[in-house]
């Protein structure tokens, strides 16, 4: 069996060559769209089918509970119209220190656009605002 540690450095290193390939604004979409599309596909397997639609605000909500749950981060809030990650499991593994333009924030960003997607028939759409090691901060529309 692989290493979390080691397969969560390939994940973060698959991204960085992502950039290398298409761009950075290139790679930054296809990350953020391929957590979009796997987040929903996350979810149903470890939920099945969601029996009720939400509103935007709660299904935010659960998904920053059940990404914390998960282990995505020690911390997932939704708190004044940012999602506050603290202790996550991705800004460690990024090498360089302009963390902020890694690929891998998009793909987290995403991926809980994903969630709420799957438990609500609203979209939502996280922009990074602060990126620093353990802590995220995304403003949310």
């Amino acid at each position: 069996m692989v290493d979390p540690d080691i397969l969560l450095l390939a994940i973060v290193n698959m991204s960085e060559g992502v950039r290398a390939l298409i761009g950075d604004k290139g790679a930054k979409a296809v990350l953020r769209d391929a957590g979009r599309k796997s987040g929903p596909k996350l979810l149903e397997s470890l939920i099945g089918h969601f029996p009720e639609v939400l509103d935007k605000e709660e299904a935010l909500k659960r998904a920053c509970i059940i990404l914390e749950d998960l282990g995505f981060a020690k911390s997932i809030k939704k708190e004044n119209g940012n999602v506050v990650i603290e202790e996550d499991i991705f800004t460690d593994a990024i090498m360089g220190e302009n963390l902020l333009d890694s690929p891998i924030i998009y793909f987290f960003a995403g991926l809980i656009e994903g969630f709420v997607s799957f438990m609500s028939d609203q979209k939502v759409t996280l922009v990074p605002e602060v990126v620093e090691r353990g802590k995220i901060v995304y403003k949310y529309s």
